[in-house]
């Protein structure tokens, strides 16, 4: 039974797709081909980058506030079962997403581990973007338009909206850097 629901769906599936191979392109009213919408990948990376940020506003002028924010993006990258994440990937990740360079992170844990960060026991309020606008500046910088779906760990949920500015890097995993948001 299980056998010819998998041959069936698969069968299906490529029916499907062959007969999505002979749907004429849209044309304009000259017949022209409609062009791709245009940086739907950038786009799609800096919606990526907003839902991995938690720092906003004034934390970005202090570089303890940027690591104990950037913790939160990694939780799913913490040493097995502890309440350590590795200095590396933090640094890396705080590299690549802002631009900023750590020389070392405080860690306040009593209990110091070689090479690894304290994730400090606290409540904190996670962001979905929805980006609204993006608007690329005279100096290839982005500015990025969201509106923000903000989810406190102590109170309702609610929207609101989100300026972030990108500038390209070629050092970043991302290929920017956000700047401020």
């Amino acid at each position: 039974m299980k056998k010819r629901l998998v041959v069936t769906a698969v069968v299906i599936s490529v029916l499907v797709l062959f007969a999505c191979a002979f749907i004429p392109a849209s044309a304009d009213e000259t017949g022209a081909k409609a062009a791709p919408a245009k940086n739907v990948a950038t786009a799609a990376r800096f919606l990526n980058m907003l839902n991995h940020n938690f720092v906003y506003n004034f934390d970005f002028e202090d570089a303890d506030i940027v690591a104990e924010n950037s913790v939160l993006a990694l939780l799913d990258q913490k040493e097995g079962d502890s309440d350590y994440i590795s200095e590396a990937v933090l640094k890396g990740f705080i590299n690549d997403m802002y631009g900023i360079e750590l020389e070392s992170i405080n860690d306040n844990a009593a209990e110091h581990k070689e090479g690894l960060v304290f994730i400090t026991p606290r409540g904190y309020t996670s962001y979905s973007h929805e980006i609204t606008d993006v608007a690329e500046n005279e100096d290839g910088s982005f500015t990025v338009y969201s509106s923000v779906t903000v989810t406190p760990h102590d109170n309702d949920e609610y929207v609101t909206s989100a300026e972030t500015l990108f500038v390209k890097s070629e050092t970043s995993a991302f290929g920017y850097n956000i700047i401020r948001s």
